[in-house]
């Protein structure tokens, strides 16, 4: 069984929401914004990373609305975004694909299962609380999830105990890093590509020692680029006659006679680390390595 997110989903929605064949607009909203949350972070972890991804294509429409209980169908929207350098038909199919792996865990009421289904910590935690957000939405009322038109096949999700979503999460301990201010002198080059700007340090003058925060929001290495979600937070160092790049968090360290070339290096590095880890399934890593890997995944927003 497999239902088409294309061709909608119908949610026959019973019970307290549905008994009167009508849903208030706070349920509605609610319903319709965790399914939408739901599909995005599919499409965010699930995705290959080396894809262009335009998540626009995966927002999601209320196409019908019929009695019979409540049922509100939503189907993914009608104006697509192609990307010239991805299939967003396949990523689709992708998409549709694990939605119905989770319903169906959804449909057993097996969601200890999600610890296999999803091993890395990072994206584990976001999809847990997406498919718990979904799943509660409904509050107490029965719901059968179904492909509109089809009735006979769909899923029917079991209640989703906090106490079950609990012992799933795995917290992610914040590094803390101790606080030092220090006034500095430095000569930054500003490189702009389209709307994105990079300010790129050429020299650094410390008055006790050689050293200061490096945090590139974006690395142009191999004819690629990445973009982050958030700034990859490094130390920068001179040491007497060489440039030091430093990431503790992925253990990256770039070097060189300047800073463009201690830039370059690391820039290579990042690339090299990120690849290969993701040619290497879990099971071919070691911990250390699966939790680089974790950790390199949630910086990276996308390749281009």
């Amino acid at each position: 069984m497999e239902l088409d997110l294309e061709k909608g989903l119908s949610l026959k929605i019973e019970g307290e929401l549905g008994k009167n064949q009508t849903l208030s607009v706070d349920s509605l909203i609610k319903i319709a914004q965790s399914l939408q949350e739901l599909v995005i972070s599919i499409a965010k972890y699930d995705l290959p990373i080396d894809e262009a991804i335009d998540l626009n294509n995966f927002k999601i429409e209320l196409t019908d609305f019929k009695k019979g209980s409540a049922i509100p169908t939503f189907a993914l929207t009608q104006k697509v975004f192609p990307v010239t350098t991805s299939d967003y038909l396949q990523q689709r199919k992708e998409v549709g694909k694990k939605l119905n792996s989770l319903l169906s865990i959804t449909d057993k009421g097996s969601y200890n299962d999600l610890k296999e289904f999803y091993p890395e910590q990072i994206k584990r935690n976001e999809l847990v609380d997406k498919l718990y957000n979904f799943t509660t939405s409904f509050k107490n009322s029965p719901v059968y999830i179904y492909e509109k038109g089809n009735i006979n096949e769909g899923y029917k999700p079991k209640k989703f105990k906090s106490s079950i979503k609990k012992n799933l999460l795995v917290k992610v301990q914040e590094i803390k890093e101790e606080k030092n201010v220090e006034n500095a002198f430095a000569t930054i080059k500003i490189i702009t590509k389209g709307n994105k700007k990079q300010n790129r340090i050429q020299e650094v003058i410390l008055p006790t020692h050689n050293s200061l925060s490096y945090s590139p929001d974006i690395i142009n290495v191999n004819n690629k680029q990445y973009i982050f979600n958030y700034p990859l937070r490094c130390l920068f160092e001179k040491e007497d006659d060489y440039y030091l790049i430093n990431n503790e968090l992925l253990d990256i360290v770039g070097t060189g006679m300047t800073q463009d070339e201690a830039e370059e290096n690391f820039n290579e590095e990042f690339d090299y680390l990120f690849n290969r880890l993701n040619s290497l399934s879990e099971d071919k890593l070691s911990k250390h390595l699966n939790r680089i890997k974790g950790f390199i995944n949630s910086y990276v927003k996308e390749v281009l």
